[in-house]
């Protein structure tokens, strides 16, 4: 989406609202109210063909009957009518129209028609388009003041810019918003997007020096590898903070019912988010918690944390929470603590967290949050106060963002129990300091604002391409389609892995127990044996694998014995696998799942038996850079056995890296794999590389067919 066509959108210098009304309750009504009463600085256009004027203002029966240019156009008439008033609003030369009105994609059937003609008459004509089914757009700044919504709250003015998915939630917010004393910049709900995106929006955004902070309530991203791209260069210049709704498998299909788009799945949301830098909200409540967080305060320049509390057990919890998020305390230097025993209260505590106690005074308090702040080991503050009935909370808070604003390191309170209709909630918040009802909110906001501070530092990496046999992987997997197989032949998979230069150990498929041995021989012993068929995914379960096979005896004997069970259990067998018998390495698992929003999801974690019941795994969205891939390997719970535990040699780390980016380019090329479980791949010592022991690609199915291995 160009500049000039959003710049339509956001700063118009005149509106025509299409089906203003004259009637209170009608959103034709509250619109034209709402641009009216916050005083949009340019030239306001109601167009209804019943009414002379409304709101004083001269109306028009048809945008093609407004005498002078219109740069937006705010479209509330009933869905069959929108679309013929945007075409009229084309050919009237209107640069921008916000679609108010519901009844499109999100009904389906005739909704999704409806939505397609309106798309092409934009297209047709060069219009840019919000929505639609849409609550409207805001622009707070002085030289426009346009509140083109329905929304019966005010904005306050800031450096917030807020694009939700949910009209009736960016009413919610704004509200809520005001409340908290939070100003915004722009504000847009995007509705269907059948047109502007969230993509466009943080383009936009990311160049706006009036947005500081980008804010997102999201269902869906649209294009999820553009998101990738955009998002990871807007989250180097300013904070994204984000509710991703639809977790659950329920929320999703409610979410896709909302504005007829799929969300795809919550795993894949969690991998974009890792890898761009935009910071997750758990509910709308949070959001706001760092939003308040980011807007007032300056980020911290490490992760030493100090606490000043009149209470013990809140300033425990607060620990609790700042350690679970990845910070620590700092440890106060023994001058600091000297300084504080000269006048604390004999029952105070003065090691970090610093318990005053009900004794100190408000003096004490003040001092305290000094020293700490003064300290060079320290990098923030939070500021915990129970207010008594003996002091004013007011003057405790003034003496909060006095100290604080005296230094230029983060300071965030907790004043237990009071919300933001508080009077030391208002005095703190007015006065820059963000105020929280419990301590954990305040631990889970610095540290946002650390991660945010450490992703703005943290080397992106770059994207590495590899030489590989695309054209031949591609062959053996028509091959098997054609065929209406749903997973590949052991040998199939080996050599699509292969023509990816992904390591495999040495295998060889034989059909006849009499060539089990020629191919042990050639493969060299010790080997492994598997039994190969239809039915037989996870071998163990069915004990059809035999490890570290030494001689001809032995492998004669178990193949034996594999073919009786499984002759038992009425299980078909095709064959059997002869492979190389890796020793020595630890087990961890290569994987990939198709989402049919975001595409190939990557997974890496501890592999063999127990990877379901583990579950220490990391995911990955293609495309990756070398470092995405490291951060997946670094950020699983036993990541320290590979480097090498108590003794232990470490493994061969970069040799997974590449791994897993090679897989990111084998599922980035071949649409028709669908799921693949590359499990265990044994890791070995670092220069000699892993082996992939065990393969399992599934394939999208092109026709019916029966399945094999």
């Amino acid at each position: 989406m160009s500049a000039e066509g959003l710049d339509a959108i956001f700063s118009p210098r005149s509106i025509a609202v299409i089906g203003a009304s004259r009637h209170r309750g009608k959103i034709g009504y509250e619109i034209l109210r709402n641009l009216i009463v916050n005083e949009y600085q340019g030239i306001l256009y109601p167009v209804n063909p019943n009414a002379t004027g409304i709101h004083g203002i001269r109306a028009y029966p048809s945008i093609s009957d407004v005498p002078d240019p219109v740069d937006l156009a705010v479209i509330t008439v009933p869905s069959d009518l929108a679309v013929d008033a945007a075409k009229a609003c084309g050919e009237k030369g209107v640069r921008g129209l916000v679609v108010i009105t519901a009844g499109f994609r999100e009904i389906g059937g005739v909704g999704v028609e409806r939505e397609s003609r309106l798309l092409r008459i934009c297209e047709s004509y060069g219009l840019t388009l919000i929505g639609p089914n849409c609550m409207g757009v805001i622009n707070t700044h002085p030289d426009v003041r346009m509140d083109a919504t329905f929304a019966p709250t005010p904005p306050l003015r800031g450096g917030i810019s807020l694009v939700t998915q949910s009209g009736a939630l960016g009413i919610a917010i704004l509200e809520h918003a005001r409340t908290l004393g939070v100003g915004f910049a722009k504000f847009c709900s995007l509705g269907n997007k059948a047109q502007v995106s969230l993509n466009d929006l943080l383009t936009s955004w990311r160049a706006d020096s009036e947005t500081k902070i980008v804010l997102a309530y999201i269902e869906n991203f649209g294009n999820p590898k553009n998101f990738v791209r955009i998002a990871r260069a807007t989250t180097k210049e300013k904070p994204v903070i984000a509710v991703k709704s639809g977790r659950s498998e329920a929320g999703s299909r409610a979410a896709a019912s909302h504005t007829g788009s799929l969300g795809g799945s919550d795993l894949a949301a969690e991998a974009v988010f890792s890898q761009t830098g935009v910071l997750r909200a758990g509910s709308i409540e949070e959001l706001f918690d760092l939003a308040m967080a980011f807007s007032l305060q300056p980020l911290p320049r490490g992760d030493r944390v100090a606490i000043v509390s009149d209470a013990g057990g809140p300033a425990i919890m607060c620990v609790d929470e700042l350690v679970a998020q990845g910070l620590r305390l700092a440890e106060l230097s023994p001058a600091t603590q000297a300084f504080m025993r000269s006048w604390a209260p004999a029952e105070a505590s003065l090691r970090n967290p610093v318990d005053l106690t009900p004794q100190g005074t408000l003096e004490d308090y003040r001092r305290a949050l000094e020293a700490v702040l003064a300290d060079e080991g320290v990098d923030a503050a939070i500021a915990i106060y129970v207010p008594p009935v003996r002091v004013d909370e007011v003057d405790v808070a003034r003496a909060v963002w006095q100290t604080a604003k005296a230094h230029d390191k983060p300071v965030l309170c907790n004043f237990l129990g009071r919300s933001e209709d508080s009077p030391g909630f208002v005095e703190l918040v007015s006065h820059g300091v963000p105020s929280y009802l419990f301590p954990e909110s305040a631990a889970r906001s610095l540290a946002a604002m650390y991660r945010h501070g450490q992703y703005r530092k943290r080397d992106e990496g770059t994207e590495r391409t590899f030489p590989v046999d695309r054209d031949g992987a591609a062959a053996i997997l028509a091959r098997a389609t054609e065929k209406g197989r749903s997973r590949l032949l052991n040998d199939e998979a080996n050599a699509v892995l292969a023509a990816y230069g992904i390591q495999t150990a040495k295998a060889r498929l034989v059909r006849r127990l009499e060539d089990l041995s020629p191919a042990a021989k050639e493969i060299g012993f010790p080997v492994v044996l598997k039994a190969v068929g239809p039915e037989i995914v996870h071998k163990t379960e069915l004990q059809a694998v035999a490890l570290g096979l030494r001689d001809d005896k032995e492998l004669l004997d178990a193949a034996s014995r594999m073919e009786r069970r499984l002759r038992q259990r009425h299980v078909v067998l095709d064959g059997f696998l002869v492979q190389e018998f890796v020793e020595g390495g630890k087990e961890v698992i290569l994987g990939m799942t198709r989402d049919r929003v975001y595409g190939p999801l990557l997974l890496f974690g501890l592999g063999g038996i127990y990877v379901e019941y583990l579950k220490d795994v990391s995911f990955g969205l293609p495309p990756l850079t070398d470092r995405d891939a490291m951060r997946m390997i670094e950020s699983i719970r036993t990541y320290p056995l590979l480097r090498g535990v108590r003794g232990e040699p470490a493994r061969d780390v970069p040799a997974l890296q590449e791994a897993i980016l090679r897989l990111a380019a084998l599922v980035s090329d071949h649409d028709s794999i669908q799921e693949m479980d590359l499990n265990p791949v044994i890791a070995l010592e670092h220069g000699r590389g892993y082996r992939v022991v065990d393969a399992r690609i599934v394939l999208t199915p092109a026709s019916p067919g029966t399945g094999a291995e």
